[in-house]
């Protein structure tokens, strides 16, 4: 801390005579604070130090601003009466402005209803046609949901792994388009429609067997509200 003798009176000759036994005494410090704002310290310990002797102290060192008190101590002989005091002179800075947070929202979930349609039943072996057995099916589908209006209904055909790439892809693509075909025509209600076909990737089960073989010959139906 650098101490500093500064002016409570006219002149330095008044400072040194507060000093003595005739009058109250205080002394003056300029503090070094860590944000940079001038900042002064009184103590006012003298046996004829008199109420509010620092206060004074500090109007003199600010001056025309205002005392803006950081800490103070009191006396034990007048507990009214700061002994020791922190402050600066002028108004106290405005508040810094906190930036706003933006308001995190919560993902909205998209309900998404998924079906499966699998096995022998639904097409007859190579073609695209749908079986009684598929129509039924998808007539259940249909009746279930017969007050629901989806923003998007997705269609998607596979195949098993008999047969080669090309003709997988396009039996699949055949048979999805049957499906999608048929929700439409019998009343389902749907914003936008993707049917598509994958041929024989993204098995469902092994191809090993002719159970798994069948499981992979499908079509999967995504329903977006």
């Amino acid at each position: 801390m650098n101490k500093l003798a500064l002016a409570l009176a006219l002149s330095a000759t008044a400072l040194a005579a507060c000093s003595t036994a005739s009058g109250p005494t205080f002394s003056a410090s300029e503090l070094q604070p860590s944000d940079g704002v001038r900042t002064f310290q009184v103590d006012c310990h003298g046996l004829l130090s008199g109420p509010q002797t620092c206060m004074k102290a500090a109007r003199k060192i600010c001056g025309d601003q205002p005392v803006r008190t950081v800490d103070s101590a009191r006396a034990l002989r007048d507990k009214s009466d700061p002994a020791m005091l922190v402050f600066q002179c002028g108004a106290a800075p405005a508040p810094v402005a906190r930036a706003a947070v933006p308001e995190t929202l919560a993902p909205v979930t998209v309900p998404v209803e998924h079906l499966r349609l699998s096995g022998d039943t639904l097409f007859a072996t190579g073609q695209a046609a749908l079986t009684p057995t598929a129509r039924a099916s998808l007539d259940k589908l249909l009746g279930e949901r017969e007050d629901i209006t989806y923003s998007q209904v997705v269609v998607t055909g596979y195949t098993d792994s008999v047969g080669s790439d090309a003709y997988n892809l396009v039996l699949s693509q055949r048979r999805a388009q049957s499906v999608a075909s048929y929700l439409k025509a019998q009343g389902l209600r749907g914003g936008s429609w993707s049917v598509t076909g994958r041929g024989k990737v993204d098995p469902a089960a092994t191809n090993a067997t002719p159970e798994g073989r069948a499981s992979n010959r499908r079509v999967e139906i995504s329903l977006i509200r």
